[in-house]
């Protein structure tokens, strides 16, 4: 009988002991916010890096509250999400001033870890009204 047990014990420490040594899930998710209901258009990367263009995805504008998860399936990686709110009254003239705001977010695990609102990532334009860019090394950044 102990030794029933015993083989019972390093069994499951084997079992349990090799889940540790298996890298940790990562999911990402991207998140695009705008005020006042505007739709928007963009572009991201997905789980394996490439990059996807809003219109061929959907066909057309994206609502506000957008979000899309995904595990990387590559690895260092970096994910990158581009948005531009839509702004029929915008012109050569008025550039973006009209335009609603726009907020990208990612998330690592439901955690945010990086936002941006009517700017990007390390620019040096400084605000452009309702676009935004967000863009996160993994693993390095985590």
């Amino acid at each position: 009988m102990n030794r029933i047990c015993f083989v019972a014990i390093v069994f499951s420490l084997f079992v349990f002991g090799c889940k540790d040594n298996e890298d940790p899930v990562l999911k990402v998710t991207y998140e695009v916010i705008t005020t006042g209901g505007a739709m928007w258009y963009g572009e991201f990367d997905d789980e394996n890096e490439i990059r996807v263009n809003s219109f061929d995805m959907n066909g057309g504008l994206l609502p506000s509250g957008w979000k899309y998860s995904f595990e990387p399936k590559v690895s260092p990686m970096i994910v990158t999400i581009h948005g531009t709110a839509d702004c029929p009254t915008c012109d050569e003239q008025t550039q973006r001033e009209s335009s609603e705001d726009l907020t990208v977010n990612i998330y690592i695990n439901d955690k945010l870890v990086q936002t941006q609102t009517n700017s990007c990532r390390e620019c040096t334009v400084g605000t452009i009204k309702g676009m935004a860019t967000a863009w996160l090394r993994i693993p390095e950044e985590l």
